[in-house]
């Protein structure tokens, strides 16, 4: 779990050098289960990012999540620390 959390502080950090507006969802036992780690707004389009460590796992839930989003036209990404120099090309690319 610290691998994970340090890593979405990189990520975040990454945002806010690029002025994204993003919001960190927070999820306990009265929450939606399966909602993504972050949802962002980059240049118009919705981005919902999973954060997971390396050898994290996405679950059922965040999976059907990840497919309606993307069936609704917006983006969804699971992101590890492996795929971050792509998560910002990804990026870079929308912001243009």
């Amino acid at each position: 779990m610290a691998e994970e959390k340090l890593f979405e502080n990189k990520v975040k950090r990454y945002l806010k050098s690029k002025g994204i507006y993003y919001f960190k969802y927070f999820g306990n036992a009265y929450s939606t289960a399966g909602i993504l780690d972050l949802t962002l707004c980059v240049n118009g389009k919705f981005v919902g990012v999973e954060i997971k460590a390396e050898k994290g796992k996405t679950s059922i839930l965040q999976d059907y999540n990840i497919k309606e989003i993307q069936r609704c036209g917006g983006i969804a990404i699971v992101l590890k620390p492996s795929g971050f120099d792509n998560f910002k090309k990804q990026i870079e690319e929308l912001l243009k």
